[in-house]
């Protein structure tokens, strides 16, 4: 404050006084006046971020087609690839306003996003499906902030997107972020193995947890019957797809991102708790209805 640093001094006194309350308050659903203590909580972890992962916000509605579901992912995929060039806005990012509206200039090699994503590119075919990934993002509806009930502004997230090869199997990409992708604190860090799909229906299993998991409520809800419309294959794929499921879960409790027990609720409303180390695929059937898991809070900044 005496030094005139006046916004790093709001933000460490904001961060002492969210820190402060977490030890006077309980973080649990069963105390829902602290949903503003939890989300604060979520965006400052106290651990360290790894150097690969797969951000999400909080996800208010399901994706119906597969088009959607694609672009979405992808979205996420670049979202997590911005947050891990560690740009600090004030120095290592140009500007540009359009109106009132601040954009970020982000330039970086295309080996440097697919490194980021462990995308292995081998043919032609292969690189123009991945270059198609920067012009769709273009194709997201557009940030609207209404003012009143006749007044509002809308402006896309991203304007202007290029990519170009200057030299020999060297691309570049050029993209203007919104400042408000940009600078969003995340609240949702997924393990490394998120940021791909082995298959279509890996893919799907992966996209289905990750809307399950980001949402606001402690209490984590994944819809069975909804996996299994989702994922149409032969009994013994699903057999497989059931082993892949179990072992993200367990990777999300090694990583003290879920606690470790599980609450099975069937169709007819009997419930059942057991460890989610214990699960096998024949748990997973089509008489389940949802699978319940609780989110873990990790308490310190």
């Amino acid at each position: 404050m005496f030094s005139n640093h006046l916004d790093q001094f709001e933000h460490q006194l904001t961060v002492k006084y969210y820190k402060y309350s977490q030890r006077l308050f309980l973080l649990a659903d069963s105390y829902f006046y602290t949903d503003w203590l939890v989300d604060f909580s979520r965006k400052y972890p106290p651990k360290k971020i790894p150097s690969s992962f797969l951000l999400s916000s909080y996800l208010q509605n399901t994706l119906d087609c597969r088009e959607d579901e694609e672009q979405f992912f992808h979205l996420l995929q670049f979202l997590s690839f911005v947050k891990s060039l560690n740009l600090k806005p004030t120095k290592d990012c140009q500007k540009h306003w359009i109106k009132n509206q601040l954009y970020y200039i982000l330039k970086f090699t295309l080996a440097d996003f697919l490194d980021f994503t462990g995308i292995t590119i081998t043919k032609n075919y292969q690189r123009k499906k991945v270059l198609k990934y920067f012009k769709d993002l273009q194709k997201l509806d557009p940030i609207v902030r209404e003012f009143s009930d006749e007044s509002f502004r809308s402006y896309v997230s991203f304007p202007y997107v290029d990519s170009h090869n200057p030299f020999s199997n060297s691309w570049v990409i050029e993209v203007f972020i919104a400042e408000e992708l940009f600078n969003f604190s995340y609240p949702f860090i997924f393990p490394e193995s998120f940021l791909r799909g082995k298959s279509k229906n890996d893919f799907r299993l992966k996209l289905l947890l990750i809307q399950s998991l980001s949402v606001k409520d402690q209490q984590k809800k994944l819809d069975i019957q909804e996996l299994f419309q989702r994922v149409t294959t032969s009994n013994s794929r699903m057999v497989q797809m059931k082993e892949n499921l179990i072992e993200l879960l367990e990777e999300l409790v090694e990583k003290k991102s879920l606690g470790p027990e599980i609450q099975i609720i069937s169709k007819s409303g009997k419930k059942k708790h057991m460890q989610i180390k214990n699960l096998t695929s024949s748990s997973i059937t089509r008489r389940i209805e949802y699978l319940k898991f609780n989110e873990i809070i990790h308490q310190g900044i």
